[in-house]
Parts: C-alpha cells; structure tokens; sequence
C-alpha cells in the first residue's frame, strides 16, 4: 500500500485514468456503508482506494465534489434503467406507471441517501461551477424520462419532482426516525417490505391525482 511519501505510476491513458477514478468511486462507496458521511475522510478513501493522497487529489478536490460524482453515477444508472423500461413496457394506465417507477426504485438505497446529502451538504459546499454543471446535465438526463412518459411534459416533471421528495423524505424518516416499540420503548425493527409498502402507498396516489388532472387537461 504506497504511503503519503510514495509516487504512484501515474495514469497515463485516459482508459487508465477512468479505471482509476472509478477505482475511487468504489472505494469511498464501500466506506460508506460502514462509515457516517461526517465521519469519513480523503484520507481513508485514497488508503481504500491503495493510492498515495496525492493521487486522490488529481481526481477530486473535496469530499464533496467526490461524492457528487458518485450522486451523478447513480442518477445516470437510475434513469437510464427507468427509461429501458418505459420503452419496453409503455405504460399508458396510472398503475403502469407506478409499477414502472417501483420496478426501477429495487434497490437504490445507497442513491437515496445519496440525495439526501445533495440539498443538505455536497451543492452547499462544491465550487459553485460543478454545482451548474450537474444540475444542466441532470436536466438533459431527465428529458429521456420525459419522452417516454405517457403525460405531458408539465406533468410529467411535476411527477419526478414529487418522487425525488417522496424518496428523500422517506429515507430521512427510515434512519432518522425509526419509531418506538410501545411495549418497550426500544426503536423497534423495520419490517421486512414495510418501507416500499409506504412509499408505493404515496407514489400511487400521486400519480393518479397527476394523471387525472393531465386528463383533464387535454380533455378542455
């Protein structure tokens, strides 16, 4: 494992330096499922990632840009699935919809609590610039769900606005409130499914309110 003090060979081609920058992303991720946000530092994801601190540094100048880049992976993979499956299965019913979006959401819990950070620490504290770039390319990135939804663009935008709310709210309220068991006071244990029995029960009402008043509209 280099130290601080050892030059690593340098990545020269740009297949090289891609394989090393996600060699980053995956070390940070894995650090992540054990390690708190606030708690986790450069400094074990480069001895994670075995390069010299240094090395890190050339990829990434803050923890937070690192992790917006890793938010930005997330949310291509994410919408690039979701669009998949709206053109194989093109939904035209509010139940088809919601299923689609469930189907996508199967496990996305490190994304969810990726977009916790996003309002509360990374754009806060990124250079201003790399905010506006990820915010313009997460623009391009949604137009694909848009093409592909059956509602019109108005609604259909209104509907990803409602499930980014509804996916950070939910995973704010799983890690931060838990609940109590009234017997013996001790936060009790999630139940298995519980947690996308409750976000389907809200997306499913928000899709059909949204779909009926798109109706509507297009009926005048």
């Amino acid at each position: 494992m280099p130290s601080e003090n050892t030059r690593p060979a340098r990545a020269r081609s740009a297949e090289e330096k891609n394989q090393r920058r996600d060699d980053i992303l995956r070390a940070a991720e894995r650090l992540w499922t054990t390690t708190t946000y606030a708690e986790l530092s450069m400094n074990q994801v480069a001895r994670e990632a075995k390069l010299a601190k240094g090395t890190l540094y050339l990829y990434f100048d803050t923890k937070e840009e690192l992790f917006l880049a890793l938010l930005t992976e997330h949310l291509q993979a994410w919408i690039g699935r979701t669009s998949d499956l709206l053109i194989e299965r093109q939904p035209r019913t509010p139940q088809q919809v919601t299923d689609v979006l469930l189907d996508s959401a199967e496990a996305l819990t490190p994304l969810r609590r990726l977009l916790v950070l996003l309002g509360t620490v990374l754009e806060r504290n990124v250079r201003p610039e790399l905010g506006l770039e990820f915010r313009r390319e997460l623009d391009a990135q949604l137009r694909r769900l848009v093409q592909h939804m059956p509602y019109s663009p108005p609604v259909t935008l209104r509907l990803l606005r409602h499930l980014y709310a509804l996916a950070i709210g939910w995973q704010q309220f799983k890690e931060s409130l838990p609940g109590l068991d009234v017997q013996t006071g001790q936060p009790r244990e999630e139940l298995p499914g519980e947690y996308r029995a409750e976000f389907e029960l809200a997306l499913r009402g928000v899709v059909e309110q949204l779909a009926a008043q798109d109706a509507r509209a297009n009926a005048v």
